[in-house]
């Protein structure tokens, strides 16, 4: 296993972190705080966190899209990713947030299923 196949878990878990932290989730606004990372919990710094841990998803997609050639996965980030961000940081909407969130497990789960059925036969 390669890092490469890892990347869309860390920038989905990544987005989630800073979703809940704009949306002030106390579990997630706690553990940062008891860790010394309170100076996260701003906007100014969470919006750009998030753009980049959105970006690795894609990026970690785009490299399972090389192995298994199936577009849904990417199309579901793409989506879910502006839903995310928009609702995150334009709307601010909790709940529609978080389904963005969900559409990003959702690509990647299809994309490790993907890989999987398509391992033996397509190495990029």
């Amino acid at each position: 296993m390669s890092w490469k196949e890892h990347l869309d878990k860390l920038g989905i878990a990544g987005s989630f972190v800073a979703a809940a932290c704009c949306m002030g989730l106390p579990a997630i606004v706690s553990i940062l705080a008891a860790l010394g990372l309170g100076f996260l919990i701003n906007d100014a710094i969470l919006r750009p966190l998030m753009i980049a841990f959105l970006a690795v998803t894609f990026i970690g997609l785009l490299f399972g899209f090389r192995v298994h050639r199936r577009l849904w996965p990417l199309v579901i980030a793409a989506g879910s990713g502006v839903i995310a961000y928009l609702f995150t940081f334009v709307r601010h909407t909790a709940a529609l947030a978080y389904l963005g969130i969900a559409g990003l497990i959702v690509a990647s789960v299809l994309n490790v299923l993907m890989r999987r059925r398509c391992a033996p036969a397509c190495k990029p």
